[in-house]
């Protein structure tokens, strides 16, 4: 039974048709969307979502997206209190808080198609590795020699260290803390494969790849761009990397999630060619 179902008998239909369809739950807190129009109305919707979801123990309003150097959106608490969690991901579990470092749980399976992509002995870079589902899921799942993970939010850095030793991967995963424009330069020797997840800001991240790739190595793009747009995005960023002397193959284009009406996110993998 769906939200709206669940409140078709509390709320009226003009507030019922305002209810978002989804929300989001890590571990045991959930993340929704309340418009103000309705917000006198979130105890009943508070309610439902405890009815469908018993181990629930917080609820967070988003009230605004991802935004800032740190890549964390906003929350209010509407219900419950303590914000950080602990989920669970294709046999790994990472210590979350939402409120202070940028986590999805809607991105858990692109993360695992990655992760098999990675071949024995691989030595792989993720930039804004956040609290570490990429670097320990490829870990995990795969055999790479190495895995770097670069990460600025402070928060999110030591979420990640905890996570790598709650998983058991520190022989093979390494955190730095740091702006990867200051840190990637100062990576010693090539990539095999590097992943770029930030789709709101990846394009400006290009040029740190220069001399850090090879060719016959993988890079992992993420961006959004408009479904009208989709047909030219292989030419688009096959294109940019070439204005940073890089040339790659655009191998799988693959939508992961939407982010506003008609606008996707998509994970774009490349093969450097020359």
């Amino acid at each position: 039974m769906s939200l709206k179902e669940l409140l078709k008998d509390r709320l009226s239909d003009e507030e019922i048709k305002l209810v978002r369809r989804s929300f989001e739950i890590i571990g045991d807190v959930v993340v929704i969307e309340i418009p103000d129009e309705i917000m006198h109305c979130k105890d009943d919707i508070v309610e439902a979502i405890l009815k469908r979801h018993k181990h629930v123990k917080t609820v967070l309003r988003k009230i605004g997206e991802v935004n800032g150097v740190y890549r964390v959106a906003k929350y209010e608490i509407v219900y419950g209190g303590k914000t950080e969690t602990v989920v669970k991901e294709h046999g790994c579990r990472f210590i979350v808080d939402p409120t202070k470092a940028y986590y999805s749980v809607k991105l858990s399976g692109e993360r695992e198609r990655i992760a098999k992509l990675v071949r024995e002995g691989e030595r792989v870079l993720v930039m804004f590795a956040g609290v570490g589902p990429y670097p320990i899921l490829i870990a995990r799942l795969a055999k790479p020699r190495e895995v770097i993970g670069i990460e600025l939010n402070p928060n999110a850095v030591e979420y990640f260290k905890q996570n790598v030793k709650l998983n058991k991967v520190q022989d093979i995963v390494k955190v730095i803390e740091g702006d990867v424009n200051d840190v990637v330069p100062r990576l010693s020797g090539k990539f095999d494969r590097i992943l770029m997840p930030a789709p709101y800001s990846a394009e400006n991240f290009i040029h740190l790849l220069k001399g850090k790739v090879d060719k016959g190595s993988y890079v992992h793009y993420y961006t959004f761009e408009s479904e009208n747009e989709e047909e030219k995005l292989p030419e688009k960023i096959a294109s940019k990397f070439a204005e940073h002397e890089i040339n790659v193959e655009v191998l799988k284009l693959r939508k992961c999630g939407n982010f506003a009406p008609y606008v996707n996110r998509y994970a774009v993998d490349l093969e450097v060619v020359g």
